[in-house]
Parts: C-alpha cells; sequence; structure tokens
C-alpha cells in the first residue's frame, strides 16, 4: 500500500511538473507573440472614417511626461489614467489630427483638468483654434467648469455642460503661507541674507506677512495677466469687452433670481451653449457618426492612442530642430518630475552640439530657477552649443524666472509668452539655527575646533557674524555677476539692469517693453525664429550671399522636422509601456473607452494639506544638501489661475 502511494504520488508530480513547463512555455510564447504582433502586426490603417477624437484632460499641465522618471515608469504602466496632460504630445495630435481625413471632429472633457500657467494654457487654446479652423467642431463637455477647464473649453465651437454643474470665475490672486511666527515657537531663526527688496522668494521663512514690495510686485503682474485672461474669454465666446468683469460684479444676485440654478445662469449668460447629462450626448454622437457596437458608442480613438500613431511614424533620421524641455526646480545635480539637475541638463546639450542631424535647438523653459550655479552650468553649456554655430532660442512658458532667466542669457533670441513671469533678477541665502528649539529641549552642545570656520554655521548655535559677511560677500558677488551678464545680453547699462531687477518680476509683455526679451509668443514663434536664424546665417568667409543661396539655405531652413529631445531609451520605455497597456486592455482588464467620471478637480483642503507638504519637503531637502550654502536664484513666483 505504501508503495503504491509512493508511486501514485511520483506520477502526480511529474504530471504537475509537466503542466508547469508547458504553462510556462506557453505563457512565454504568448508574450513574444504578442509583443511580435504589437510590433509588427498593428494595421495602421485601421482608423476608419467618421472617427471622433477624444481629449480627456485629466491631471496637471506639463510641458514633459513624468512618465520619464524612473520612479513612475513601472506606475504608469499598470495604470494608464492620464494623471498629465503633456502639452506637446497633446499640441501634435491635434496638429496631425486636423489634417487626418478620418478624424470628423473633437470632444473635449475637462472633468479632472487641474490646469496649468497661463501661457502653457494659452498654447493648447491655440491648437484647439487651429483644429476648429480646419473646418472640424470640438464639442465641450464638463459636469462643471472652473475658470482653468473654462479657459480650454471655451475654445470649443459648443460648450456643453451637466444640468446640475456650474461654472466658476473667481479672478486671480494667490496667498503664501509666512511661517515666522511658527518657527519663533519653536526657537528656530531664519537668518535671510539677499539682494533685492523685491526678492521675496525666501519670506515666508523670515515674515508673518507679506512685505510692501512684494505685494507692489505682484498687484502689478497679476493685474496684467487678469485683464488678457477676461478678454480672451470674451474672445472666445463672442461675448463684449467688459462682460466677464460684469457678470463677477452681478453673480450674487443674478444667482438669487435664477433660483440658484447655476447651470442655467450660465446658459441664459451664453457662457454655455447647452445643459446635457453626458449618457445623452453619447447618444447624439452616435447618431451624428458611426456606433461601435463592440463598445455601444460612438466610433471614436483617445488624444493618447492617436498620439502613439503619430509617434510610430515619425523618422528619426532626419535633419531637424530639436527642443530641449527645462521643467521644475534647477538644482546643480538631479533628475525627476519638476527636477531640473544643472550638470544633467548641460551634458544634454553638449551631446546635442555633437549631433550632426540637429541644427538649431530650442530651450523651451518653464522654471522658477534655483541653485545659481546649477543655472550656470546650462548657461554656459548653451554658450558652447552656440560656438558651434547652430542658433539657440529660448522660448519661455509659464516661468521663466530668476535662475529660469539666467539660463536665457546665452541664447540668441529670447521669447516670451505675453502671460508668462519672468525677472525677479535677484539672489538670497536662507542659514536658520535652532538655538531656542535646543534650550526649550535643554539640550546643550560643546565641542572643540581647530578653526572658527569648523563651526561657523551649526544650526544648533546662533549664526557666527563672521559667517553671515562671508554668504553676504558671495551673495553680493553672484547678484553683481547676474547683473553683469543680463546688461551684457541684453545690450544695456548695469545701471539699468539693476533697475529692472531687485527681485522684482514681470509679465511677459512687461517684459518685452522693458527690453529684457526679444519677442513675445508662444513655442511656435520660437520654431519660426530658429528657422529664421538658419537662414539668415552668413557664410563663414564673411562674403555675401547669392540670392540662389539665400533661397535654398531658407528652404532647407523651413523643410527641417521639429524633434523633442527626451533621456536615452525613452523611446523603448514609451513602446513597452504602450505593448502592456494593449495587453491589459486586450484581457480586459482596462477599458478603452472609460465614460469620465463625475468629479471636482480642486479640493481645496486637499490643496493646502499638498501645499504645507511641499513647502515642507523643500526646506528639509534643502537643508539637507550642500546647495545651503550656495546663493539661490529662486523665484516663489508662480501664477495659475
Amino acid at each position: 500500500m505504501l508503495n503504491r502511494l509512493k508511486q501514485f504520488a511520483l506520477r502526480l508530480g511529474g504530471v504537475l511538473e509537466l503542466t508547469r513547463r508547458i504553462s510556462l512555455n506557453l505563457l512565454f510564447l504568448g508574450f513574444v507573440g504578442s509583443a511580435l504582433w504589437f510590433a509588427f502586426g498593428q494595421d495602421e490603417a485601421s482608423l476608419q472614417e467618421k472617427t471622433v477624437l477624444v481629449i480627456s484632460l485629466q491631471g496637471r499641465l506639463v510641458e514633459a511626461a513624468a512618465s520619464e522618471d524612473k520612479e513612475q515608469w513601472l506606475l504608469n504602466w499598470v495604470d494608464d489614467e492620464q494623471r498629465e496632460v503633456v502639452l506637446p504630445t497633446l499640441v501634435e495630435s491635434l496638429r496631425q489630427a486636423a489634417k487626418d481625413p478620418k478624424i470628423s471632429k473633437a470632444l473635449l472633457l475637462t472633468d479632472g483638468f487641474e490646469g496649468g500657467g497661463l501661457a502653457s494654457m494659452d498654447e493648447l487654446a491655440i491648437a484647439l483654434n487651429r483644429f476648429r479652423e480646419s473646418g472640424k467642431p470640438i464639442i465641450a463637455w464638463g459636469t462643471r467648469f472652473d475658470q482653468r477647464q473654462y479657459r480650454i473649453a471655451s475654445q470649443a465651437n459648443e460648450v456643453l455642460m451637466h444640468p446640475m454643474g456650474e461654472l466658476i470665475i473667481e479672478g486671480f490672486g494667490r496667498r503664501r503661507n509666512y511661517y515666522r511666527d511658527a518657527l519663533d515657537r519653536l526657537g528656530i531663526t531664519p537668518h535671510l541674507i539677499r539682494v533685492g527688496e523685491y526678492k521675496s522668494a525666501a519670506e515666508p521663512w523670515v515674515a508673518n506677512r507679506p512685505s510692501s514690495q512684494s505685494l507692489q510686485a505682484e498687484a502689478h503682474v497679476i493685474g496684467d495677466l487678469w485683464k488678457r485672461y477676461a478678454a480672451d474669454l470674451e474672445k472666445a465666446r463672442g461675448l463684449e469687452a467688459g462682460r466677464v468683469e460684469a457678470i463677477m460684479a452681478s453673480l450674487p444676485g443674478a444667482l438669487q433670481e435664477q433660483g440658484g440654478d447655476a447651470a442655467a445662469l450660465a446658459l441664459d449668460w451664453k457662457l454655455v451653449d447647452g445643459l446635457m447629462a453626458y449618457p445623452d450626448l453619447r447618444e447624439r454622437l452616435i447618431r451624428e457618426g458611426v456606433k461601435e457596437s463592440s463598445y455601444r458608442s460612438f466610433r471614436q480613438i483617445s488624444a493618447s492612442d492617436y498620439a502613439s500613431r503619430v509617434a510610430s511614424q515619425s523618422d528619426d533620421d532626419d535633419e531637424h530642430i530639436g527642443i530641449l524641455v527645462v521643467e521644475g526646480e534647477i538644482r546643480e545635480r538631479g533628475s525627476g518630475s519638476q527636477i531640473v539637475g544643472g550638470r544633467e541638463t548641460a551634458e544634454k546639450i553638449r551631446k546635442a552640439a555633437e549631433d550632426e542631424k540637429l541644427k538649431a535647438l530650442v530651450l523651451r523653459v518653464d522654471s522658477p530657477g534655483g541653485s545659481a550655479v546649477g543655472s550656470e552650468f546650462i548657461r554656459q553649456a548653451l554658450e558652447a552649443f552656440r560656438q558651434t554655430g547652430k542658433p539657440v532660442v529660448v522660448s519661455m512658458g509659464d516661468l521663466a524666472a530668476s535662475g529660469g532667466y539666467w539660463i536665457a542669457l546665452s541664447a540668441d533670441r529670447i521669447i516670451a509668452h505675453p502671460s508668462s513671469i519672468t525677472g525677479s533678477i535677484g539672489v538670497y541665502g536662507l542659514l536658520p539655527t535652532a538655538q531656542g528649539l535646543m534650550d526649550k529641549l535643554s539640550i546643550r552642545t560643546g565641542g572643540y575646533q581647530s578653526h572658527w570656520l569648523a563651526g561657523g554655521y551649526d544650526p544648533r548655535v546662533d549664526l557666527d557674524p563672521r559667517m553671515k559677511s562671508l554668504i553676504e560677500s558671495r551673495i553680493q558677488h553672484i547678484y553683481k555677476d547676474f547683473i553683469e551678464l543680463t546688461a551684457k545680453a541684453r545690450g544695456q547699462s548695469k545701471e539699468q539692469i539693476d533697475l529692472l531687477a531687485r527681485g522684482r518680476i514681470w509679465s511677459g509683455t512687461q517684459a518685452k517693453a522693458h527690453q529684457l526679451v526679444d519677442e513675445l509668443g508662444g513655442l511656435d514663434a520660437a520654431i519660426l525664429a530658429s528657422r529664421n536664424l538658419l537662414a539668415e546665417a552668413k557664410q563663414s568667409s564673411g562674403q555675401a550671399d547669392s540670392s540662389a543661396v539665400s533661397k535654398n539655405r531658407r528652404k532647407s531652413a523651413d523643410a527641417l522636422a521639429v524633434r523633442y529631445l527626451k533621456s536615452e531609451g525613452s523611446r523603448f520605455g514609451q513602446w513597452l509601456r504602450r505593448w502592456f497597456g494593449a495587453m491589459l486592455q486586450s484581457a480586459g482588464l482596462r477599458s478603452a473607452h472609460p465614460v469620465p467620471e463625475l468629479t471636482l478637480s480642486q479640493d481645496p483642503v486637499k490643496g493646502l494639506l499638498g501645499e504645507l507638504y511641499r513647502e515642507g519637503q523643500w526646506a528639509v531637502q534643502w537643508l539637507g544638501s550642500q546647495e545651503r550654502w550656495s546663493a539661490q536664484a529662486h523665484c516663489l513666483c508662480s501664477l495659475e489661475p
């Protein structure tokens, strides 16, 4: 009996082992087969007539995808929901879809859209307008609209809202948290050393309210940007000038007269064109287009899927103009979402200079600055790039201030959007000490140092006056360098620049009036400027070109492709991510056409907690880095509607 059981167990083990091997082999073959199918077997011509481009805006509007970060990459495999709206990708998709005869219209869904800066949202609005000008309509729908979502939705031919929705335009403004009183209670003394009375980046740590200079500078810029925002809305909706201001002034009484029905009031004021639930809109689009029985909806393709098709058709081997995005806080070293490493970015620029296919560089800057040394790494790399004979054009996005302006000083041309925030030419250093906290905790410290400098800055004791003097000298020197670099680049005297500097911020329009930038426009204007610089290039001999040579140069410049410079291996990563998403979709683990959720994109309490966390995280990271000794060309001056 025992032998029989033993034999049965051996046979069962053999069967299980054989089953395991067969299963693993089938799984492996399926993996390889699906990858080969995805790479070679997909029918790029599968897009059919009367397809609707569905643009579901989810998350923040950004210049570069966080999915290129190694921390985010694997997470985005599993969940392909759009946590961010990548502006260049969406703009290119709209450009290609406008020419695609199989795309009949676009459906713009704004629930979950968290907006971005004024300049980047204007770039998106321009792209939507160009799509409309191709003769293809855009229908925008939202459960409700805040002023960020409405800025984009207003570009549609038809704006529809849920019958129980609301439309909120609040105006511009911002509040900061000021920590001085809290730090006093803790016994922490922040020592701020700055040049420029308008340099307010570190004010929250040393004051309990904004300074008069800070309020003056912000009011000057916010007033200019609000006028532009209101005028853009009025133009998009065909309203008379001043209508937005009138609506905001009369809102309480008008809503009361309407019985509290905010959706009906928006319709009455012609801010929206109709009130409709999403299922009703879906049925309407089915009637107007083609019903796809496989998923019981109208024939459609998501903007992300369409972008993948466009990317797969691009050619990497042709001559081109390169676009390098510099987005986030500048540090000496580092990488990741909203972090710009000075050394790493300088290395990208060096490699771009060696690329014979790359003929010009457009630097897209969306940065508040940060480390002065990190900014100088990038500026010097751009200077070396220009010495190869290739032009450099800077395109300012939402924010190109302080260190963000510093790196622009090596460009052949600086182009700012009218709503860009720039300037903030100033420098500061911040050295907190916690001797009061040590006393509260009854902790004592002591020890021997061979020289005073060994303990010149120890956060456990008060700041040594000699150390403060050293930092002050360093800050003054870097501010002097900043002024001289700006004066040389802008062809003005140091005295003139100093009057415009001192940490003061300007809108793009104001910066152009003060000759801090060369031209107003978006990314397209910067690309055009790079083509013009290439077309106008002189012969190395200095002799005048013939008319035929000039025409050929112009033709060659206009024919250049435009390509974003990305991290090495990112194209393979994108391919792998698309493949994994397709496998999840085919397995039924992800919907190809999700119905938009009825969610509120902006949670005030969540936003406040997030702001406190980010500011605290910034302070901890900065204090723990070597850059705490460095001068900071940083501007906490972003403005979003």
